[in-house]
C-alpha cells in the first residue's frame, strides 16, 4: 500500500514538475518573441516596446531559469561530474547519493526560504520598476520560491527511495 502511495506521489511530481517545465518553455519562447518584436520595431520603425527589458529581467528570465528545476531533479538530470563515482562500488555510492540528496533538499530550502522573504517584501511594498511605464514586478518574485519548494519536494522524493532501497538512476547525456 506504501509503494502504491509513493508511486502515486511520483507521479504527481512528475506531472507537476512537466507543467513547470512547459511554463518555463513557454516563458522562453514568450521572451524570445517579445525581444525580437522590440528590435524590428526600434530599428526598422523607431517605436520600441517601453519596459522590455524590465520585462525581460523580471519575468521570462525567472521563469526560465526557476521553474524548471523540479523537472531537472524529477528526472535527476542535473548537471553532474562523475569522475569517481562510476569507480566506487555500490556500498559507497548509496551514502554519496543519500548526502547529495540531503544537501541538495537544505541548499534548494535556504534558497526558497530566503527567496520567500524577498516575495513577501515585494509584495508588501508592491514593488515595481519605474521606466517610460511602471512594470509591476513582485507576483514575479513568487515564481523563485515555487520553482525551489518543487525542487525540493521532487528531492524528497528521491530521498524517500534511496532511503526504502530504491536506486537514484542517474539521467545520462544523450549522444547524437
Amino acid at each position: 500500500m506504501a509503494a502504491t502511495g509513493c508511486n502515486e506521489m511520483k507521479r504527481l511530481s512528475d506531472h507537476f514538475a512537466s507543467v513547470l517545465a512547459y511554463v518555463a518553455g513557454l516563458s522562453l519562447v514568450l521572451m524570445m518573441a517579445h525581444v525580437t518584436l522590440d528590435v524590428v520595431l526600434k530599428y526598422f520603425f523607431k517605436l520600441p516596446i517601453p519596459g522590455t527589458a524590465e520585462v525581460v529581467a523580471a519575468y521570462y528570465m525567472i521563469g526560465t531559469v526557476f521553474l524548471p528545476l523540479a523537472y531537472i531533479e524529477v528526472h535527476n538530470r542535473p548537471i553532474v561530474v562523475e569522475l569517481l563515482y562510476d569507480r566506487l562500488p555500490q556500498a559507497l555510492q548509496r551514502p554519496l547519493d543519500v548526502l547529495a540528496t540531503v544537501l541538495s533538499i537544505v541548499f534548494y530550502a535556504f534558497l526558497a526560504w530566503q527567496s520567500v522573504k524577498i516575495a513577501m517584501t515585494a509584495l508588501e511594498n508592491r514593488e515595481y520598476i519605474d521606466g517610460v511605464w511602471k512594470v509591476v514586478v513582485w507576483p514575479s518574485r513568487f515564481l523563485i520560491p515555487l520553482g525551489l519548494l518543487a525542487a525540493c519536494a521532487a528531492l524528497a522524493l528521491r530521498l524517500i527511495t534511496l532511503l526504502t532501497g530504491g536506486k537514484a538512476e542517474h539521467g545520462h547525456a544523450e549522444t547524437v
